[in-house]
């Protein structure tokens, strides 16, 4: 499947206005888009990493969610950078749920009891983080036509 602009502004994975911004950044140095999309690749795969160690740890602790709220604010900020949306949104989501805050009426939030109700609602916004940025770095891939 050939990706184009087209393709990318209907993903609704992308914020073709922020990325446009990006790749019209390539005029001035070919290739400094791809290398800032490479780099983000590499850093969210290890900060996924991460994440997923602290889910995976059976002490449930403020500690923890803290944690995990740091880096999902931290993996916000490069996504929102890029124009990754939807990204974007499900680690402001970790981020807000590491600080016990239901800052989006998600459901299971609001009935949020104990550290291990938050620790589930970073897990649900975190696996679909993944989804997204394994779709988004496919998308990328063939945008691109290099590896990620």
């Amino acid at each position: 499947m050939e990706v184009t602009q087209e393709t990318l502004e209907n993903s609704e994975l992308i914020n073709w206005t922020i990325f446009q911004e990006l790749l019209m950044m390539d005029e001035d140095e070919e290739g400094f888009a791809l290398s800032l999309v490479q780099t983000f690749a590499d850093q969210a795969k290890r900060i996924f990493s991460e994440m997923e160690e602290l889910l995976k740890d059976s002490n449930r602790s403020t500690e923890n969610l803290q944690k995990l709220s740091s880096l999902g604010h931290y993996l916000k900020g490069s996504a929102a950078a890029l124009g990754l949306q939807r990204i974007q949104y499900e680690c402001e989501r970790i981020q807000n749920y590491g600080k016990q805050n239901n800052f989006d009426n998600y459901s299971k939030a609001a009935e949020a009891k104990n550290l291990e109700d938050w620790q589930a609602c970073c897990n649900d916004a975190y696996q679909c983080a993944l989804d997204y940025y394994k779709q988004s770095k496919d998308l990328l891939t063939e945008y691109f036509e290099e590896p990620l």
